[in-house]
């Protein structure tokens, strides 16, 4: 048997009402607890769904953080070996150039020299020594007597002949006087010869039978030359001068029988030097010596084979310049240049050879293909070398240099950076015969200086360990980059963004940095090449570095994308899924409000019911 309750319209109104508000009472209350307002896909199948793909995505990218920030650890520990490293190679440097200041190792370099070469000099390797200028043969091999006669007879004997006045004239150019007395033709000689001897001249005076005065050079065969208004008491006023006979100058013959006259001049060297009627060819010399400050020297060769002048210079430095005088008769053809006027430094006498003229010589510095070579050729011509600094130029690309000794020996040695390296020479130069006696030379190590160099070799092979042991202790987390390990970091969800890093062996071998030995450190051209191989090991550890820097840079930039695309999931997908909780506090409030009240309206419906139960009562 069934029963049933029947409820007024009004009860269950108030019912269906209070049901209500209080479901959405619950609802609110969930919203508020979880902040969500979408909980289920019941509550909204698109935004849920679409909600759970962006924040799975959100997780995956957010767990691929942790491979990123390893990657980064990773590339960050090679950096961090290679900065050390590059510390490393610094001080190998610093090692290798405590080297090249430390005491030198070598006692004795290699040196090759010469014989005392003729005549060379520093700014002359090929001179013969101090030019000497000569000029051409003056006159006649031998000598014929030049002669005037006078056509005045002066007595023999019984009576003299008077002279009423000094008769006064020139003979040779020297002043002659007869005062006026009584001669006979000997007293005429006598008094004339007593002033052509105190004068110099070459000139004597005689007498024939008849008394006529005769004047005789026999010396050098030069023209007698008479002047002056008294020189008629010799038959003639004034006399005429005579022609040569055979000339053959001689040290005493005066300029002036050279065709000089008083008065004129010549220039050496930029001197003037004056030719007096006076002046024979010796005192010329002598006044060249003096006009010049010693500059030039002059010499007259009599014999009969040369008869010729010879200027030469105080030294192989110097030149030999000639050039006429100031008047029309200053002229140099007349002391026997009629070409060749200038003379270069260092031609040394005429014929004289060089012992270097045109020879070769090769020099080689070291041994192997590293050895350094240069070739040159002595002489004056373009492209040969002529003066010491020149030498020394050429011998510089070959770690050679070269000095000259006061004896004019020429030695060849290599220089202080190559101090230590073995010396060859070849070419014409060297041989039994010729300038270079010997061909090969080595050096002399020894001393405190080889003990320090061979220290800093053993601290040099020291840090060279330190380079591969750091390089192998440059991992993080079992990756080494420094050990050629590959490392790979992936950037979205499918691994179809990633980086893959390739790492680089780094070591004392691949720097191609070798342990050295003695030799290495024993001059500064040996150093010098070890410092070469460690700056370019130093270049490669800057150019390994700027690309791990890169590298580090684009994983940070894909480090921050990926927080930041992460934080935009999460955003976007609480944007579709999260509560107002504002306006879901205010439903909350407005609901339960609205509960009391249906609560209420119930409780009054029920009483009315009750009110008729009693009445049937």
């Amino acid at each position: 048997m069934s029963s049933s309750i029947t409820l007024s319209a009004a009860t269950r109104q108030n019912l269906l009402s209070l049901q209500d508000t209080a479901s959405l009472l619950a609802t609110t209350q969930t919203r508020l607890s979880t902040g969500k307002e979408v909980n289920s896909a019941l509550d909204n199948p698109a935004n849920f769904f679409t909600a759970q793909g962006l924040n799975q995505r959100s997780g995956t990218l957010t767990s691929l953080l942790d491979g990123i920030s390893n990657g980064i650890q990773t590339i960050q520990a090679a950096n961090t070996g290679l900065t050390n490293l590059q510390k490393l190679t610094d001080q190998l440097k610093s090692t290798a150039q405590q080297a090249t200041q430390a005491t030198s190792a070598v006692t004795a370099k290699a040196t090759l020299t010469t014989k005392a070469l003729n005549g060379a000099i520093d700014t002359n390797l090929v001179s013969t020594g101090a030019t000497q200028a000569t000029g051409r043969s003056i006159g006649a091999a031998a000598t014929t007597a030049s002669t005037l006669t006078g056509t005045v007879a002066f007595a023999t004997a019984t009576t003299p002949t008077a002279l009423a006045t000094d008769q006064k004239f020139e003979v040779d150019g020297v002043s002659v006087t007869v005062g006026a007395g009584n001669y006979f033709a000997a007293d005429v000689v006598s008094t004339i010869n007593a002033q052509l001897t105190a004068g110099n001249s070459n000139v004597v005076a005689s007498a024939n039978g008849g008394g006529n005065i005769i004047l005789t050079n026999s010396i050098d065969g030069a023209a007698v030359s008479v002047s002056g208004t008294s020189a008629g008491i010799l038959g003639a006023s004034p006399a005429a001068n005579t022609a040569a006979a055979v000339f053959s100058p001689k040290a005493s013959t005066r300029m002036t029988s050279l065709g000089f006259t008083d008065g004129d001049n010549v220039v050496v060297n930029g001197y003037s030097v004056s030719i007096s009627k006076t002046d024979t060819v010796s005192t010329f010399a002598q006044k060249v010596s003096t006009a010049t400050n010693g500059e030039v020297t002059a010499a007259f060769d009599p014999t009969a084979a040369n008869r010729y002048f010879t200027f030469t210079a105080k030294d192989a430095k110097t030149q030999v310049n000639l050039a006429n005088g100031s008047t029309a008769t200053s002229l140099i053809s007349k002391i026997g240049f009629n070409g060749a006027t200038s003379f270069a430094a260092g031609l040394g006498a005429s014929g004289s050879t060089a012992d270097l003229a045109n020879k070769t010589l090769t020099v080689s510095v070291g041994s192997g293909a590293s050895a350094k070579t240069a070739t040159v050729t002595f002489g004056n011509l373009t492209g040969q070398v002529q003066t010491l600094d020149q030498l020394n130029v050429a011998l510089a690309s070959a770690n050679a240099q070269a000095t000259m000794d006061s004896t004019g020996r020429l030695s060849i040695s290599t220089t202080n950076d190559s101090a230590s390296q073995t010396l060859n020479i070849s070419g014409t130069a060297t041989g039994a015969s010729a300038s270079f006696l010997t061909s090969s030379a080595g050096a002399t190590l020894g001393g405190d200086g080889l003990t320090a160099r061979n220290k800093l070799v053993t601290d040099y092979n020291n840090l060279l360990g330190q380079i591969d042991q750091l390089s192998n202790d440059s991992s993080f987390n079992g990756i080494n980059l420094l050990k050629g390990d590959q490392l790979k970091v992936n950037f979205n969800e499918d691994a179809s963004s990633s980086i893959t890093l390739k790492g680089v062996a780094t070591n004392s071998t691949s720097l191609k940095l070798t342990a050295v030995t003695t030799d290495d450190f024993k001059d500064n051209t040996a150093i010098n090449k070890v410092m070469d191989s460690v700056k370019s090991a130093s270049t490669t550890l800057k150019s390994q570095a700027a690309t791990y820097a890169s590298n580090l840079s684009v994983v940070q930039n894909r480090q921050d994308f990926t927080k930041n695309l992460a934080n935009v999931l999460d955003t976007g997908a609480a944007n579709l899924t999260n509560a107002d909780l504002n306006e879901e506090a205010a439903n909350s409030q407005a609901l339960s409000t609205r509960n009391s009240l249906a609560i209420s309206a119930l409780s009054l419906a029920n009483q009315s019911q009750q009110g008729i139960l009693q009445l049937l009562r």
